[in-house]
């Protein structure tokens, strides 16, 4: 089996259809990821995984091969999630609506989105990444683009929080 970066260069070099290996090898990742940031919102969730993949696919060239291609996925993933919060806030409205609205079925992790409300979107992303994924706290730094040092306080605040 070929590893994420030889279907990248053959990607490059060989033609399209290569990277939909990529794809599906990291969809379920992806959206999973996806549904942990947005609290279970399966339509931002879905979003964000293709603005992920887009966005991979039209700077492959960019992607340095000495990082794991995950990690770039990851980091690319973040960003979306960030321009997608950063739009949805310009647009809410300051007063509440009176509207009906949707509450997507939460099932099983209704208790982890509960956890994790308390949390501001930057602790969340860090929380996320540290607890769930099992990142270290330096590839946190790296996939965030913050100090370590910020990070590591970021996750006492989060801990603090869910206290």
């Amino acid at each position: 089996m070929e590893t994420d970066e030889q279907l990248v260069l053959r990607t490059l070099t060989e033609g399209n259809h290569y990277y939909g290996i990529l794809i599906q090898r990291h969809a379920d990742y992806l959206f999973g990821l996806g549904m942990r940031l947005t609290t279970g919102r399966r339509e931002l969730a879905e979003d964000i995984s293709q603005q992920a993949f887009l966005k991979s696919y039209t700077y492959l060239k960019s992607f340095n091969s000495q990082k794991s291609f995950k990690h770039w996925l990851t980091g690319i993933a973040i960003n979306c999630y960030r321009d997608m919060i950063r739009k949805e806030n310009q647009y809410t409205s300051l007063e509440p609506a009176n509207e009906a609205g949707y509450t997507p079925e939460l099932q099983c992790n209704k208790d982890f989105y509960s956890l994790i409300s308390p949390l501001n979107n930057d602790e969340k992303v860090i929380f996320i990444l540290k607890y769930i994924y099992e990142h270290q706290t330096n590839e946190i730094a790296d996939l965030v683009n913050m100090k370590a040092g910020t990070v590591k306080s970021k996750i006492s605040r989060a801990m603090e929080k869910l206290k």
